[in-house]
């Protein structure tokens, strides 16, 4: 494996939403200040209606070295997230006592949950098809930038940080809801990650690497298993040797990325693409496919014809449409709902 070795604010709580278009999402991030709120904020008038979450819940004790040392680390970062935290979005009715936690992309420079995002302000859209469908979504904040493989724009050079921050936060994310799952209405063992972009990439990384934590355990909550029960990185990111600068790149497009173990372990998985995607190709999901069915893993690959990349819940007039559909369908045939 690779060595991973509160208060209520006022009204005059201000997000700021970066212009640019992300290397790895056109989804536009959330700003560095969203850390902290206790209450729901309310969406923009431009963005589309979504839900509302009933809580936020921060991940680590605020006097935890985790946190610290994201803060040394991340503080003084453009768009940065120090104090990562979910938030909870619960089934009004007809629940099926399962949880997915959702991973936003973003490049693992910004998570991509303002007002335009494709996932709704907050991720409000995804969580709104999920709760509609009766199931708990939890939308997980995980500290950025560069916490993750990223691009450096200035060097040209994918770079893995040293201490990998987001894998830190998605394993405690998952424990903890598992930790607290009477307490929200859900099944210890219906417990799944999504992810969207660099946030499938992370999501791929929650559901392989659950046998060694990227940190050491502080408290009971990190008892608690962070093996997600089910996987669905969408449009993922980071996933071969090319992220790793091996050349030549057309045999490092077909080799998985050393930072993902494969096991028999990994639990059930769908993975979604278009095959038009302009900056995650499509073959980043083949490779992964093409391992986890070596290991005799439970996986299904659905390569829509068009939808390009970061496509969100969006409905665009695209094959990609039809996803969100197709994913209830294989949560049903894994019993999940």
């Amino acid at each position: 494996m690779h060595p991973f070795h509160h208060s209520i604010l006022s009204a005059a709580f201000l997000l700021v939403i970066s212009p640019a278009i992300l290397a790895s999402s056109s989804e536009q991030p959330l700003a560095r200040n969203l850390t902290g709120i206790s209450q729901p904020l309310s969406a923009p008038a431009d963005s589309s209606p979504g839900v509302s979450y009933s809580q936020e819940v921060p991940l680590w004790p605020e006097d935890s070295q985790v946190v610290r040392d994201g803060i040394k680390a991340l503080a003084h970062e453009e768009w940065s997230i120090t104090h990562p935290s979910f938030l909870l979005y619960s089934p009004q009715v007809n629940s099926a006592r399962s949880a997915i936690l959702v991973f936003p992309g973003g490049g693992f420079k910004a998570l991509a949950i303002g007002p335009k995002s494709t996932l709704g302000f907050l991720g409000a859209d995804v969580c709104k098809w999920l709760t509609d469908s009766g199931i708990t979504c939890i939308l997980v904040k995980y500290r950025v930038p560069n916490t993750g493989c990223n691009w450096n724009s200035k060097t040209k050079r994918h770079e893995t940080p040293e201490i990998p921050m987001a894998l830190q936060d998605a394993q405690r994310a998952i424990s903890m809801v598992r930790y607290n799952a009477n307490e929200y209405g859900i099944d210890p063992n219906r417990i799944g990650v999504m992810g969207f972009s660099a946030g499938g990439g992370l999501a791929v990384l929650a559901s392989t690497a659950f046998n060694e934590r990227a940190y050491g355990p502080i408290d009971a909550i990190d008892l608690v298993s962070s093996r997600p029960d089910f996987a669905i990185p969408i449009y993922p990111g980071h996933l071969t040797m090319e992220h790793k600068n091996k050349t030549p790149k057309e045999i490092a497009a077909q080799e998985l990325n050393t930072d993902i173990v494969i096991s028999k372990e990994i639990p059930p998985t769908l993975l979604i693409h278009a095959k038009d995607d302009p900056v995650d190709p499509a073959y980043y999901s083949e490779v992964y496919e093409r391992e986890l069915k070596k290991a005799d893993v439970n996986v299904e690959l659905i390569v829509y014809e068009s939808g390009g990349h970061a496509f969100g819940v969006k409905k665009q007039g695209k094959a990609t449409d039809q996803w969100t559909a197709d994913a209830l369908q294989w949560l049903k045939k894994i019993k999940i709902l």
